[in-house]
C-alpha cells in the first residue's frame, strides 16, 4: 500500500491494483479524460460507469468510445454492488459526505477516494509513477504538477469562464530555523507547513512544495474574497504551529493573484502572485497582500532577455557591460581550477553574465530600492525560467561573505552556495583589474593577492585552489582582452 494524503489525512491508495479492479468515476473533467486515456486498454481493471450532468464535459466522448456507462445521476452506484472503488473528481465535498453516509447506511464497504487522493490515485493509475508528480518530504504535489495543472485550469477558465485562484507562500525567517535546529527539524517543520497547507485547502484544491520553504496552491472557482479568505485561513493555521514545533515564532508571507482579474497567462499569475509574496514578506511577513490593479511588478527574463539587457545598459555603461562580460570569463577560469563539473561551469558562466541583473533599469514600486536589493530582485526575476533555476542561489548570494558579515541573508561559510562564492570572487578580480585593457594570468595572480588581503569575504581554500592552478600556467598567456 503507498500512503498518500487527502487534506492532511493519509488515504490508502494501492500500488498493485488486484486484478478485475471496477471502479465508478464521478465527474467528466480533464482528470476523468486523462485518466480514461492511461487506463485504455488495460484488462486488470473496469470502468463500470460515469456520472456527469455537464453534456459538454470533456471525458464524455471518450467515454462512449470506450463503451462505458454514462448517468446524469452519480447514486447510481448505489445500486451497482459489484463496485470497488469510486472516484469522485469533482472537488464536490459534501457529494462525497452524502455518498459515504449512503453507502453506510447499506452496509457497504466501497471506498471513495476525492481531491488529492483521487489525483493520486489517478497517477498511480496511469503509465508515470505518481512519485513524480510529488513532493517526497511533504506529500503535496510538486512544482513540475503544478505548472502542468496551473496550464489546466487556465485551459478550463479560458473556456467556461471560470476564475480560479493562486497563492504563494513563503516561510518567514525559515533559514534561521534550520541554523538553529538543524536540517532535521527543518525538514520536521516543512512537513508540518505542508500539512497545514494541505488540510486548510478544499478538496478541488491543489497543494504544491515549490521547493525549499516556498509553498503554492491552486483554487479552482475561487475570486479575490475567497481567495483571501483561504490564505488567512493557512497563514493563521501555520501562525499555530510554532510552539508545537518548538519554532515559535512561526508564520507564512502570501501572495495572492486571480484569473482572469490579474491575468490570463500563467507567467502573468505566476510573476503577480509571487511579487505579492515578496511585498508581504518587505512588510514584515506572517501577513496576506494582493497586488492592487495597475500595480505592475518586474517581469520574468528568459536568458536571451537578460543577456540583451545587459548588453543595453552597457551601451549607457560601457565598465557595466564589460564588468558582467568578464565575472562570466573569471568564474568559468575558476570553476575549472576548481574541478567542477561542465554543468556546473555552463551555469557560472551564465550567473556571471546575470549577477548583476537585479540592478536593470525595471520599476520597483514607491520607495523600494536600495543597494542590497539587488541579489533579491535578480533572483526574482529569474527564479521561475526552468532553465534558469540552477543560478538563482549563485545570483541571490553573491553578495554574501565568508564571515558572515554580507548580505541579503549573513550566510556565513559553507552555508553559501559554492556558486555565488565563485561569483563574489570573480567580481572582486575584475575590481581589482579594471582599468586594464587586457588580462593575462600573472595580472590575476596579482588581484588574488589582493583580493585575499579583505579578509573574511571569500572561502580561502577557493583562492587557494584558484592559485595553484594558475601558477601552473605560463604567466603571459593572454585570458581576456577589450
Amino acid at each position: 500500500m503507498k500512503k498518500g494524503k487527502e487534506n492532511g489525512v493519509k488515504v490508502e491508495v494501492p500500488r498493485i491494483f488486484p486484478k478485475g479492479l471496477k471502479i465508478f468515476i464521478i465527474g467528466g473533467g480533464r482528470a476523468c479524460k486523462a485518466l480514461l486515456e492511461t487506463i485504455m486498454g488495460d484488462a486488470s481493471m473496469e470502468v463500470l460507469g460515469l456520472a456527469e450532468i455537464n453534456p459538454e464535459a470533456e471525458a464524455l466522448p471518450l467515454a462512449r468510445q470506450l463503451g462505458i456507462p454514462i448517468f446524469e445521476d452519480y447514486r447510481v452506484v448505489l445500486d451497482m454492488p459489484q463496485v470497488d472503488l469510486i472516484l469522485n473528481l469533482t472537488g464536490d465535498k459534501a457529494l462525497e459526505k452524502e455518498l459515504r453516509d449512503l453507502l453506510k447506511k447499506r452496509g457497504r464497504q466501497t471506498e471513495i477516494l476525492g481531491g488529492l487522493g483521487g489525483r493520486l490515485l489517478w497517477g498511480v493509475l496511469g503509465r508515470k509513477d505518481y512519485l513524480a508528480w510529488t513532493d517526497p518530504l511533504t506529500g503535496l504535489f510538486n512544482v513540475a504538477y503544478f505548472y502542468r495543472a496551473l496550464e489546466e485550469e487556465i485551459e478550463r477558465g479560458m473556456r467556461y469562464g471560470s476564475p480560479f485562484a493562486l497563492l504563494f507562500m513563503d516561510a518567514d525567517n525559515f533559514k534561521d530555523v534550520n541554523d538553529r535546529l538543524g536540517h532535521l527539524q527543518g525538514d520536521r517543520v516543512l512537513k508540518a507547513i505542508g500539512d497545514a497547507v494541505a488540510s486548510s485547502l478544499r478538496s478541488a484544491d491543489i497543494a504544491v512544495r515549490y521547493g525549499g520553504d516556498e509553498f503554492t496552491a491552486i483554487l479552482p472557482e475561487t475570486q479575490v474574497e475567497g481567495a483571501v479568505k483561504v490564505a488567512e485561513r493557512v497563514r493563521k493555521k501555520v501562525e499555530g504551529l510554532g510552539d508545537s514545533l518548538g519554532v515559535s515564532p512561526l508564520s507564512l508571507s502570501i501572495g495572492v493573484a486571480v484569473f482572469p482579474l490579474d491575468g490570463i497567462t500563467a507567467e502573468e499569475l505566476v510573476r503577480r502572485a509571487d511579487w505579492a509574496m515578496y511585498q508581504a514578506k518587505k512588510m514584515g511577513g506572517n501577513r496576506v497582500f494582493r497586488l492592487g490593479v495597475g500595480k505592475e511588478p518586474p517581469a520574468f527574463f528568459r536568458v536571451e532577455d537578460a543577456l540583451s539587457l545587459v548588453s543595453q545598459k552597457g551601451e549607457k555603461d560601457k565598465f557595466h557591460r564589460s564588468h558582467s562580460e568578464v565575472v562570466s570569463k573569471f568564474s568559468v577560469e575558476i570553476g575549472k581550477a576548481l574541478g567542477l563539473n561542465r554543468a556546473m561551469v555552463r551555469l557560472l558562466r551564465v550567473a556571471g553574465a546575470l549577477h548583476d541583473i537585479g540592478k536593470a533599469e525595471v520599476s520597483f514600486g514607491e520607495g523600494a530600492w536600495n543597494y542590497k536589493e539587488h541579489p533579491l530582485i535578480g533572483a526574482y526575476m529569474l527564479r521561475h525560467v526552468p532553465y534558469l533555476r540552477g543560478i538563482v542561489p549563485m545570483v541571490l548570494y553573491h553578495h554574501e561573505r565568508y564571515d558572515g558579515k554580507g548580505f541579503p541573508k549573513g550566510l556565513m561559510g559553507k552555508q553559501i552556495p559554492q556558486g555565488a562564492q565563485v561569483v563574489l570572487l570573480a567580481d572582486k578580480l575584475h575590481h581589482f583589474l579594471e582599468h586594464e585593457p587586457q588580462w593575462r594570468v600573472g595580472d590575476l595572480l596579482k588581484a588574488l593577492d589582493e583580493a585575499e588581503k579583505d579578509v573574511g569575504a571569500v572561502d580561502p581554500q577557493m583562492i587557494e585552489a584558484f592559485r595553484e592552478a594558475l601558477k601552473s600556467r605560463p604567466q603571459d598567456q593572454l585570458l581576456l582582452a577589450f
